[in-house]
């Protein structure tokens, strides 16, 4: 199996040139920031992360900003959501602050009264800052923020030119997002990518396209009122688009993180993939001699997200302002910029994006500006309504187009049969199905 983008941030990479001027660097998973050496009669505060974790400059940065405070940064593994939870229902041993993975925010909001309202605090005065899609992703129905953004995954195309260039097809990033603008040019691209070389693909599974393109429609499959909605033409077409890049013979029907996967990446059979800006990583990961030949465009139709965090307070805790304060200093405009050069996180606020370690040549994609595609793509997003039990009811569809890839399912049959699984398990989560 190849290593995770997590795996590679906790050893380190040194040499490649992923961010900037500088390369990736591994991340301390030490308990004790540097600025706790002698922190005198500061008031230490407590924050929760998963291995990844904040750089040390940037957690001596609050020290210096706010010289009463400092923060202690506890590395927690495994279950993150899991150890959050227990500890909520212990009702005590909870962080003074905390982080909250994208995938988990959905969750929280329906467990609003764990958390300190933002809004008490002054949120509001920094909310200006930060992207709006991303923010309102932990805001409640009723207005109450339950976290501050820490980083996003804006969503493009990573390809090899060189690959491209052998199947005397435009390498050029404006060139190659200019023939791929819809889907049906994509599918009509890697038609013509696998005329030219036998057994190079341009997409990974099924599955995987059909969670680029469905988020695209700015709905999922469960609206605000708790309704079903996984059967509507948005969900659909995304099924259809999947299911014609497979007929046409453009997938390669390889799971991800797999050694298989991580071997036609190498090979150049797998010479695009969408991805986040995070993904970069596991590309190093899976093919670190591949360097400088990778570049980056825009995806066919809409920008999406996948991933990115938050920072939170939990509630009860002792000293809420002063939370407040070191969470303003980790996610100032300044600390993204400084995480992006640590571990690649890409910033969620838009005044990063012309700093120089943000925005300069990435070496791994031969020099290419790539910040300028992550950054238009990341204020382009449309905002969209994840609901905690949404992944549950998607995996019926999911499960469907394998068997499509494995056995030669009939599509149609495999669409009705994931909407007919999907609306069972929606009733049982008492949700509204039509």
């Amino acid at each position: 199996m190849n290593l995770s983008r997590r795996h590679l941030l906790s050893g380190g990479l040194a040499g490649l040139g992923v961010l900037g001027v500088s390369a990736l660097t591994g991340c301390s998973t030490s308990t004790e920031p540097t600025s706790d050496k002698d922190a005198g009669d500061a008031k230490k505060l407590v924050l929760w992360i998963w291995p990844e974790g904040f750089d040390n400059q940037t957690l001596a940065a609050v020290s210096k900003a706010l010289p009463s405070y400092s923060v202690r940064q506890d590395v927690i593994g495994g279950d993150f959501k899991q150890k959050l939870t227990t500890t909520f229902t212990a009702g005590s041993g909870l962080p003074d602050l905390t982080g909250v993975k994208g995938e988990d925010i959905a969750f929280f909001r329906d467990h609003a009264d764990h958390f300190v309202d933002l809004n008490t605090l002054g949120a509001k005065d920094i909310k200006s800052n930060f992207l709006d899609w991303k923010w309102a992703q932990a805001t409640t129905t009723d207005g109450k923020q339950l976290g501050i953004p820490s980083d996003i995954g804006p969503t493009v195309l990573f390809y090899r030119a060189d690959i491209f260039e052998q199947a005397k097809l435009p390498t050029e990033p404006d060139k190659v997002a200019a023939q791929i603008t819809t889907w049906d040019a994509f599918v009509e691209f890697g038609t013509n990518m696998l005329a030219a070389k036998d057994k190079t693909y341009l997409v990974r599974n099924s599955a995987g396209l059909f969670d680029t393109v469905w988020p695209q429609s700015g709905k999922g499959f469960i609206d605000e009122k708790k309704t079903f909605i996984g059967d509507q033409d948005h969900i659909r077409n995304a099924w259809d688009i999947a299911v014609k890049a497979f007929k046409a013979g453009i997938v390669a029907a390889i799971k991800s993180n797999t050694s298989d996967s991580a071997a036609a990446v190498n090979e150049g059979r797998l010479p695009a993939d969408f991805g986040a800006s995070w993904h970069l990583a596991d590309l190093m990961v899976d093919a670190p001699s591949t360097k400088g030949k990778w570049r980056v465009c825009a995806p066919p139709g809409p920008a999406i997200n996948q991933g990115g965090s938050f920072l939170s307070i939990p509630a009860g805790v002792s000293d809420p302002k002063a939370s407040f304060a070191a969470i303003r200093e980790l996610l100032s405009v300044k600390s993204q910029v400084r995480e992006y050069d640590h571990n690649g996180n890409f910033p969620v606020s838009p005044k990063a994006y012309d700093d120089p370690k943000v925005s300069g040549p990435v070496g791994f994609l031969g020099g290419q500006h790539a910040a300028k595609v992550f950054a238009e793509a990341a204020e382009s997003v449309r905002p969209l309504f994840e609901d905690s039990n949404s992944g549950t009811v998607s995996a019926p569809f999911t499960a469907q187009l394998e068997q499509v890839e494995s056995s030669g399912k009939n599509p149609e049959t495999a669409w009705h049969d994931a909407v007919s699984e999907a609306k069972r398990i929606a009733k049982q989560l008492h949700l509204t199905v039509k």
